[in-house]
């Protein structure tokens, strides 16, 4: 399989998982659901979701890290891959990030993104 990823992508790690809250816009219900966030780089996610997303559907996403900041960071991404996770009942999503409406808050989580980033291998 070719990867057309423009950069790397860095792993949650689970410990990092409790901090970080994302979630999803449910399409049928139009409510926002809890999803849990694996990895993630400025152009792509990848994310462990409860429900099927269509390939090709554009997905809007909040995240927060409550600990550090209250606001919960919006942006909208384009869903490239949704397989079904064969140790749960989840989906397996893949999603390039299309829209960044709040450049300045995505910066702030960016400069978290780097915190992790930089203490692997540190701390897990």
């Amino acid at each position: 399989m070719y990867d057309r990823r423009k950069e790397i992508r860095y792993p949650v790690p689970e410990i990092y998982r409790n901090y970080i809250i994302f979630k999803i816009r449910d399409g049928s219900s139009n409510n926002f659901i809890q999803a849990v966030l694996l990895d993630f780089s400025r152009h792509g996610i990848k994310l462990k979701s409860p429900i099927r997303i269509d390939y090709d559907s554009s997905l809007e996403c909040l995240i927060s890290v409550p600990a550090s900041f209250t606001k919960e960071i919006g942006f909208k991404a384009r869903v490239r891959h949704c397989i079904a996770d064969d140790t749960a009942s989840d989906f397996i999503v893949g999603a390039e990030i299309i829209e960044i409406p709040d450049e300045l808050w995505f910066k702030v989580f960016e400069k978290v993104h780097d915190f992790i980033r930089d203490r692997m291998g540190e701390v897990f």
